[in-house]
């Protein structure tokens, strides 16, 4: 059933299944982010076997509709909100309650990665857990960086995808939503295998003022010490020690290039023993 605005304030909801809705899927978080936008849109009124109640949630409907990221601030930047703040901030508020005690993906787009990575916030250590089991390569944990995205509230994971418009990424959107639900057996079947490495987002790397930008890195593949990464009008950009590149892009931001990264394992149980926890002080990986 589609649910009204008087219920759910300002998040357009459309629950299915079985029940109260146990289980959330959420595009639209940045109005501008079509792909998990046209998924969420077509598991809306797909023939979907669930045997459990799902919440399909589009975040900010105000901005889907104006084509803009956000109108008044940056939704994925006010986690946990405000209910007396401005637009974003009073949506945030609204999301983080619907998604308390619901396990809950969110769909994204970026720029700066053609390839699937799942985001997650490892003060949920179960987050870890649900994106191993995801069909993505990648799993990031952005403990300490960015910490008022939708990540910090509930049991949420964030897939960020490419970000043009297109049909084959809607299919990746839609794909990457369907394994999930089949991983929280909202669905009948087993996920796609999976078997990721993880990292941990760390400091921004800024971009230097200048008129001409080329990255010579690629996202997650390891930059060592002396190695020229980028370039600003022909000088060149040194790594000054080895880092993993995250979210880099030439393009993008206009203050960063992205974000230094650490390889914390190649699999769950390398980050249960050395990364989770009050601790965070994973081992080298070379």
């Amino acid at each position: 059933m589609n649910t009204t605005d008087e219920e759910f304030g300002p998040l357009d909801v459309t629950i299915r299944g079985p029940g109260e809705p146990e289980v959330v899927v959420v595009a639209g978080v940045h109005g501008d982010e079509m792909s998990g936008i046209r998924a969420v849109r077509r598991l809306r009124e797909a023939d979907l076997n669930l045997q459990r109640g799902v919440a399909f949630v589009l975040a900010n409907p105000a901005a889907i509709e104006a084509g803009e990221r956000y109108l008044d601030s940056d939704l994925n930047r006010v986690f946990p909100g405000d209910s007396d703040g401005d637009r974003e901030q009073r949506i945030a508020a609204r999301l983080c309650e619907f998604v308390d005690g619901r396990t809950t993906l969110s769909l994204h787009g970026t720029e700066a990665e053609p390839t699937p990575f799942a985001l997650i916030h490892s003060g949920q250590e179960r987050e870890f857990e649900l994106a191993s089991e995801l069909p993505v390569p990648y799993v990031v944990d952005h403990w300490g960086v960015n910490e008022h995205t939708i990540t910090t509230c509930g049991f949420t994971v964030e897939i960020e995808l490419a970000a043009e418009n297109s049909e084959d990424v809607a299919d990746s959107a839609e794909f990457q939503a369907r394994a999930f639900l089949q991983r929280v057996d909202a669905l009948p079947g087993d996920p796609p295998e999976a078997d990721p490495d993880f990292f941990h987002m760390g400091e921004p790397v800024p971009k230097p003022d200048g008129e001409s930008y080329e990255l010579h890195v690629e996202n997650f593949e390891r930059v060592p010490e002396g190695i020229v990464y980028a370039t600003v009008d022909g000088a060149a950009l040194t790594a000054d020690e080895p880092f993993w590149p995250i979210i880099m892009s030439d393009e993008g931001a206009e203050d960063i290039f992205g974000y230094r990264g650490q390889k914390i394992g190649e699999s769950l149980e390398d980050v249960t023993e050395t990364w989770i926890g009050e601790n965070r002080e994973p081992r080298a990986s070379e």
